[in-house]
């Protein structure tokens, strides 16, 4: 899952990215939600397994944010979950996550230029839990997490919050 949610410049909370992550999960591409810019699949397993996830992921910061002016781009959420993370309980490794991370935000850079892909956030989501939260949350261009079923707990999910403070 890939996709852009353009907030307004308040702190982002860990309830907006829940809720996100519900309707992302609940309805996958249907967004009508006119916060959602733009949506559209991250890789599949085959597709990693393949060695296809930057062609894949490639394409979809461009057409995300192609409609934002500079300023919109700048403020906007990215969140990159692989399909094959999703509800499976595997997650990407840290240095996984920050190679697509890595790569999304030279793609952005190439398109919008270094000072939006400087300002622009870059969420990791696929099965964060509090045992890999940390590590995840320690790479150089994850920004945060974008925490799915392990909200729900609320001693899990305060593990994950502590994790990236």
């Amino acid at each position: 899952m890939f996709f852009v949610r353009v907030l307004p410049k308040q702190s982002v909370t860990a309830k907006v990215l829940a809720d996100a992550a519900d309707r992302a999960l609940e309805h996958r591409a249907d967004f009508a939600s006119p916060q959602v810019t733009e949506a559209g699949e991250g890789e599949t397993l085959d597709e990693r397994e393949a060695s296809r996830t930057f062609d894949v992921v490639g394409r979809q910061p461009e057409a995300a944010l192609r409609r934002l002016t500079p300023d919109e781009a700048a403020a906007a959420v990215i969140a990159y979950e692989p399909v094959w993370a999703i509800g499976t309980g595997r997650t990407a490794t840290p240095d996984q996550a920050q190679e697509v991370h890595a790569f999304i935000r030279r793609e952005i850079a190439r398109s919008h230029g270094d000072a939006v892909a400087g300002a622009i956030r870059i969420l990791y989501g696929g099965s964060v839990k509090p045992d890999n939260a940390a590590a995840l949350l320690a790479q150089a261009d994850v920004d945060g997490a974008l925490v799915g079923g392990a909200c729900l707990e609320a001693d899990s999910f305060l593990k994950i919050v502590r994790a990236g403070a």
